[in-house]
């Protein structure tokens, strides 16, 4: 007996010791897990504060919202399946899709391209939204697919629909950006580029580690020793960019009719202003001083290139003899669009001139409607087509002056192109009127609302 019970005791013992084994190692376990999750999170690092400023909307343009008939969290996830999930690219969003119409004569379309500038604010999208996973998984593919040799992005990358027929191919090229079809490559994209620092330390800041500040920091010198390469789209024959002072009689220089050549692309080299995200760059400058007097340049830069107290927009590039190209045709007519994101990059570090906001506001305000360019000498409207891009552009512009009576304006003429209709594939996005009465959704339009309503 004091045998067997001397067994019994042992047993218990044992069973103890194994229990409280048991227990240690899971502790253990949780700890390691622990410490792994804050060490990627950086607060036992010396991580570095990159200054971000956070614009946001105010009470009064919140209840605009409200009292409307978005829906924002719907918006991006329909934004998603639309281009992403019911197109098979993911992880990737394509430029547009076009929805079919009523009968099978009128066939749906969608973008052959992936666009770089998309993709990046894709990923400012995730970060917001504390989606870890999708913005790891986005960015690993824009470093593997999108990033060149040079470090910086490339434009764009191709994804054929295999179920695209011929007739519907040629349709759908007239769609496109003339300037892609025109490339037989992909050039590097200093506007994506640019976006793509902001991008990568607003991910720092959430989630990022030393590993991510060391890219930061490459990034951040690749920017500023490119030579800024871009591409010109020759608008027509006579096209040429206009590295002049702008006056009535040196606005373009005719070619001869023997030097005439068919429109194509041309490379140039200099800066175009509206890729220059100087509030990315500012916050370089926080993390690395020794870029600030570059930065200062850059600013100076962008702020002399102003067109005129007539027409305050800014001009298309500053090229490398010291000039600025203001217009890429013959016609003398300014995009409206690039000038809106030099005034977005502007306004986000307290620079922006008084007079180009005055304007685009007057536009709004008396119009309700922006137009895609508008003349250099007149400073009327040159085309009749919308601007869909700049209305996000202005409401961002409107947060940041905290200018509640201007944000609920040109909230009501983004508003037109808000689909509400049930059995329509964009319902929830924002939509544009194409030719034929064709209904689109393009990535960049719901992916800046996205970035400003939240």
């Amino acid at each position: 007996m004091p045998a067997l019970t001397s067994v019994k005791y042992s047993n218990n013992k044992l069973k103890k010791i194994l229990t409280i084994s048991g227990i240690a190692a899971g502790a253990v376990a949780v700890i390691v897990t622990g410490v792994i999750l804050v060490q990627r999170s950086g607060i036992l690092g010396k991580k570095k504060d990159t200054d971000r400023k956070d614009f946001k909307m105010t009470s009064e343009m919140s209840q605009v919202t409200l009292d409307s008939d978005i829906h924002t969290g719907y918006m991006f996830s329909r934004t998603a399946k639309v281009l992403m999930e019911d197109r098979g690219t993911d992880p990737w969003v394509l430029s547009w899709y076009i929805i079919p119409g009523t009968t099978r004569s009128v066939p749906q379309m969608q973008s052959r391209y992936v666009d770089s500038m998309d993709q990046v604010l894709l990923l400012e999208s995730y970060v917001v939204d504390g989606k870890r996973s999708q913005a790891e998984t986005l960015m690993k593919a824009i470093e593997q697919d999108l990033v060149m040799d040079n470090g910086l992005l490339r434009s764009y990358i191709v994804k054929e629909d295999p179920n695209e027929s011929e007739e519907v191919k040629a349709e759908r090229e007239s769609y496109e950006d003339p300037v892609k079809l025109l490339q037989e490559e992909a050039p590097v994209s200093m506007t994506s580029s640019y976006r793509y620092l902001r991008a990568l330390m607003n991910y720092y800041d959430k989630w990022g580690d030393s590993a991510l500040l060391d890219r930061i920091e490459a990034l951040t010198s690749k920017l500023y020793a490119s030579e800024f390469q871009t591409a010109y789209k020759a608008a027509d024959q006579m096209a040429r960019p206009t590295p002049v002072p702008v006056t009535e009689k040196s606005m373009v220089t005719p070619i001869p009719e023997e030097e005439t050549e068919p429109t194509g692309v041309v490379s140039l080299e200099g800066i175009e202003l509206s890729s220059l995200d100087l509030e990315a760059l500012r916050r370089a400058t926080v993390l690395f001083p020794e870029q600030k007097d570059k930065f200062d340049e850059l600013v100076k830069i962008v702020k002399g290139g102003k067109i005129s107290d007539t027409l305050p927009l800014y001009a298309w590039m500053y090229m490398q003899n010291g000039e600025y190209a203001y217009y890429t045709g013959s016609e003398m007519n300014v995009e409206l669009v690039p000038s809106l994101y030099v005034m977005v990059y502007l306004a986000e570090i307290g620079e922006l001139d008084s007079s180009g906001y005055a304007w685009v506001a007057e536009k709004i305000y008396n119009d309700g409607f922006l137009n895609t360019s508008y003349n250099i000498m007149s400073g009327e409207a040159s085309s009749e087509e919308e601007a869909s891009e700049a209305y996000p552009l202005v409401l961002y512009l409107s947060i940041i002056k905290e200018d509640d009576a201007l944000f609920e304006a040109t909230y009501s003429a983004m508003m037109r192109h808000y689909a509400t209709l049930d059995s329509s594939q964009a319902l929830y996005t924002f939509f544009r009127d194409v030719e034929n009465s064709r209904v689109a959704v393009f990535a960049r339009d719901n992916l800046l609302m996205k970035l400003i309503l939240r």
